[in-house]
């Protein structure tokens, strides 16, 4: 039954739908109460008004695009527009349009509430890059929102199936990705996983996937799901885990270890790897402060203690402290502590946060360091009469005690203190030759001086000057040491050799080798006595006098080892009858004689060596002869080797039962016709006074009677400029 006009008008009036009669210009014929919504009162009394006065003006190109396609063939069309409403705001409506007789009849409901939300999920998923789909099980129908396609660069035009989803994943995941949804069919459980995916254009990507079901009498009738692009959660997830994975090897490293303090909880918490480094309980986060406390080095507790409280009420948040702390093996390390505090509005510290490190190897180098500077100083105070290292530019770097002292006293400035260079607080008489010296040294080059300078008691003074490059790593010269070594015994005694040397010419050049070593010898030592004696019975100053003293003694020393010498080559038989042997370890029994003259190889800046032999044989020897005879080889190694090296090196043959025991230097050498007499009594290569080097040529001839006692032998090679290798070969004990 037909409406009649009254119901029709009742309906029209009374329904919440939007209700007009337009033209196709869109201009309003009629509308309904409900119109008054989105048409103010102020429009009423106008003639004329269109309903595009009233559509936001992003729909305004909308609706007459959608009028112009209104005709009598395409007489109906239903499309959405929105209207700035003074009350409402912004309403949006749903609109079926129908085309009759030159009219649009236009019919509206009410859709603001679904396009608010349309519209938040369409931002969150362009916000969030998230889709939706969801997929039919009886009829296979798949749909992707247009959220999924631009997930996975893919024209949204495109028609979705299940098989198309799962050709982004590699071939290998794609069946057990496709598995998740029939398995959600037959359970009725929803799923979730993250998984990468390569786009249709070749980009990687990480998704996550939701699935839910939606059942009815028991069965899965549809399944609505999501899909999210987790690619930048995922890599920095990934990247946290590597930072994480870098700082506990970083921390390892260094054997450090973070730590949370909670204060008022006497609470501290340790990482996992310091708990074991510590051997702290591994099944608790949090130990006591006290348990802690019980592991620092007792020595350490109290100091440590204080500092750890006065740490807590300076101002600040920065925290820091030191002490040796036991570890699981029970050893005490060194470690520092570094530390942030947090504070309550009293401005107590409630928590502190950092970590321990382990410095235990920085306080091994640094005592080391310090050990070995001590060591340097009281080289350079005692090795030669004054020393200076400077750098490239000539300034003062280290000194020794005299030579400070002097400086302080004639230049009134610390050279250690204040930068000085060399030049300008040194005795005129070093000055004429030092710039010269000191620019080969920079060259690389070794350069010795003699000076003569009277001192300022006025006494004469000989100096031998040394300027010795010091190379860095790179083999590039980085300072020079100067040493000044007091020549003036040694010159004076020359002077007084030469000069008896002379007058002895004079009366006899005939004499022989043997008397002309022999008279060098007794007659050196003799003269130092004589002189020394002479000027101890004029000297009155205490200091002096011990000086002199000390020189009368190295003259009676030396004189008594040539006595000795000339002693023991005429008791051999003596000797050899009257043997103390015992089993001696070889390697020990060397060591002691390398020992012995190590500061006479440094004095001469020489490379001195020891290498023994790990299988530490053992010789059946007398231990006074054996070692009268190797030392007498380590010193005359040092004695005619000017630079370079002196190795001691101690081999064995298991094979042969013999033990090695070699003397190699680089030193002069001997030339093959001395070589022959080098055993020989009272010989030297270099005879006279003019000789080079001092002796009574007894040495070596000593030496290889005494081995020969003891049941070996010795031999020697030699060139000339290149050095010396004595070996003594002797049975091992078994």
């Amino acid at each position: 039954m037909p409406f009649t006009a009254e119901q029709l008008e009742i309906l029209a009036d009374k329904t919440l739908h939007f209700l007009l009669i337009l033209k196709k210009s869109g201009q309003i014929i009629t509308y309904n109460n409900r119109c008054k919504v989105i048409i103010p009162e102020t429009h009423e009394e106008r003639t004329v008004t269109y309903i595009t006065d009233f559509i936001i003006d992003n729909d305004v190109k909308a609706f007459k695009k959608a009028i112009t396609l209104l005709s009598t063939k395409n007489s109906i069309l239903s499309k959405s527009f929105s209207f700035a409403t003074e009350k409402h705001g912004v309403l949006s409506l749903k609109f079926d349009l129908t085309y009759h007789k030159g009219l649009v009849y236009a019919a509206g409901i009410d859709t603001t509430e679904e396009y608010k939300e349309h519209r938040a999920l369409k931002t969150i998923s362009k916000l969030t890059k998230t889709g939706a789909w969801y997929y039919n099980p009886k009829n296979k129908e798949m749909f992707w929102s247009k959220g999924c396609y631009l997930i996975k660069d893919l024209d949204p035009d495109t028609e979705m199936t299940r098989e198309l989803g799962a050709s982004f994943y590699a071939e290998e995941d794609r069946a057990r990705i496709e598995s998740y949804l029939d398995t959600l069919i037959q359970t009725k459980k929803p799923y979730k996983y993250t998984e990468k995916i390569t786009t249709h254009k070749g980009n990687e990507k990480w998704i996550k996937v939701v699935a839910h079901p939606v059942i009815y009498k028991n069965e899965v009738v549809y399944v609505n799901g999501t899909i999210a692009d987790v690619t930048a959660r995922h890599n920095y997830i990934e990247q946290l885990k590597e930072n994480e994975e870098t700082k506990r090897l970083a921390l390892k490293g260094i054997q450090s270890g973070l730590f949370d303090h909670l204060i008022q909880k006497n609470e501290v918490f340790y990482s996992l790897d310091f708990r074991k480094m510590l051997g702290l309980p591994l099944d608790q986060d949090y130990v006591s402060e006290e348990v802690f406390r019980k592991m620092i080095h007792p020595d350490d507790v109290e100091d440590a203690v204080k500092r750890h409280l006065n740490n807590l009420k300076k101002k600040g948040n920065h925290y820091h402290n030191f002490y040796r702390v036991r570890n699981r093996k029970g050893e005490y390390h060194h470690y520092e502590v570094y530390g942030f505090r947090r504070k309550d509005e009293h401005g107590d510290t409630v928590r502190m946060i950092g970590n321990l490190i382990n410095v235990h190897q920085r306080k091994l180098n640094e005592k080391t360091i310090a050990e070995n500077k001590n060591r340097l100083q009281a080289m350079v105070n005692n090795g030669f009469a004054y020393t200076v290292l400077l750098n490239l530019q000539g300034e003062i770097l280290m000194t020794d005690e005299k030579s400070l002292k002097i400086i302080k006293r004639d230049f009134n400035v610390n050279p250690l203190e204040t930068k000085s260079r060399f030049i300008d607080v040194m005795p005129l008489n070093f000055k004429n030759t030092f710039a010269h010296e000191f620019n080969e040294a920079l060259k690389g080059n070794i350069v010795k001086k003699e000076i003569e300078r009277i001192t300022k008691k006025g006494n004469l003074q000989y100096l031998e000057s040394k300027y010795t490059p010091i190379l860095g790593q790179d083999e590039s010269v980085n300072s020079v040491l100067i040493s000044f070594h007091d020549i003036t015994e040694r010159k004076l005694a020359e002077i007084a050799i030469k000069e008896a040397h002379l007058k002895e010419q004079e009366l006899n050049s005939l004499k022989s080798n043997i008397l002309s070593n022999f008279s060098h010898e007794i007659r050196t030592p003799l003269n130092g006595i004589m002189t020394v004696s002479k000027l101890l019975l004029d000297e009155k100053r205490p200091e002096e006098r011990k000086e002199l003293l000390l020189y009368l003694e190295e003259s009676k020393d030396r004189l008594l080892e040539t006595i000795n010498n000339l002693s023991n080559f005429s008791e051999l038989d003596i000797i050899k009858n009257n043997l103390n042997q015992k089993v001696l370890d070889t390697n020990y029994t060397v060591e002691t004689s390398f020992r012995e003259y190590k500061h006479l190889a440094e004095a001469k800046s020489l490379k001195y060596v020891l290498e023994l032999d790990p299988k530490s044989p053992q010789i059946n020897i007398d231990d006074d002869l054996f070692r009268a005879a190797l030392n007498n080889i380590i010193h005359n190694a040092i004695k005619y080797t000017i630079d370079g090296s002196i190795k001691i090196k101690v081999n064995s043959d298991k094979s042969k039962n013999i033990v090695y025991i070699s003397v190699i230097d680089t030193g002069i050498g001997i030339d093959k016709e001395n070589l022959k007499k080098v055993f020989d009594p009272f010989i030297q290569e270099s005879i006279g006074i003019d000789r080079k080097y001092e002796g009574t040529g007894i040495g070596l001839s000593l030496s290889k009677r005494y081995i020969e006692i003891l049941g070996g032998r010795i031999k020697v090679n030699s060139n000339i400029g290149k050095g010396t290798d004595f070996t003594i070969i002797i049975p091992e004990y078994l």
